[in-house]
């Protein structure tokens, strides 16, 4: 259910933007209260993913690795909830609207880009072999992937500038909230006051 609801995010995002390209803004606004009820169920559902594997590592006896891994999916799915809030508070500023929902989207793509890299360190997985089972990674290790979603918020940043002769401030709110958590991560992940947020929502 996790995996089709944000493969159909994807979706549903590039039809939205087909649809705006081809002046059916009618279309594009009627087919708006699917993409809040899908983005709303990616909320739970990604919440529910990031505490369950908490919860399967800690069983495991992974301990506080595993507390320290779970800020990277539970921050991640927040500030998509955070930047889709953003975008429907700006459904009349068209400009604003569509930059913030393009950087949700480039961000949640994060987890995707990282079964890249897990696949290459574990020769293509395996059985007993995926994300959420196994020994947690440091969390500094997820940052690549970070930087490699970033890039294409940055891309549509460049083309801002080149288009417009300058950055919407859209985009500089967005980017900068990526990179806020991306950087804050590594510093709160072993924190006691992290340790005791994982525990309650495992006991949540």
């Amino acid at each position: 259910l996790h995996g089709l609801l944000f493969s159909l995010w994807t979706l549903f995002f590039l039809s939205q933007a087909v649809l705006v390209a081809n002046g059916q803004l009618r279309n594009h606004r009627r087919w708006g209260l699917l993409g809040i009820s899908i983005a709303t169920a990616m909320v739970f559902t990604g919440l529910t993913v990031a505490i369950q594997g908490l919860q399967a590592r800690l069983d495991a006896g992974y301990g506080d690795m595993a507390r320290a891994f779970s800020i990277v999916p539970i921050t991640g799915i927040l500030l998509f909830a955070a930047l889709v809030s953003a975008a429907i508070a700006n459904l009349k500023r068209p400009e604003w609207h569509k930059r913030f929902m393009l950087v949700a989207t480039a961000q949640i793509l994060q987890a995707a880009v990282a079964r890249f890299f897990f696949l290459a360190a574990t020769g293509g997985g395996g059985p007993e072999m995926r994300p959420g089972i196994g020994p947690p990674r440091p969390v500094e290790t997820t940052m690549m992937a970070g930087l490699i979603v970033a890039s294409l918020v940055v891309a549509a940043m460049v083309h801002d500038w080149r288009t417009r002769g300058r950055v919407h401030p859209a985009y500089w709110w967005g980017f900068g909230a990526m990179m806020a958590v991306q950087l804050a991560r590594p510093l709160l992940d072993q924190t006691q006051a992290w340790y005791r947020i994982a525990d309650f929502l495992v006991r949540f």
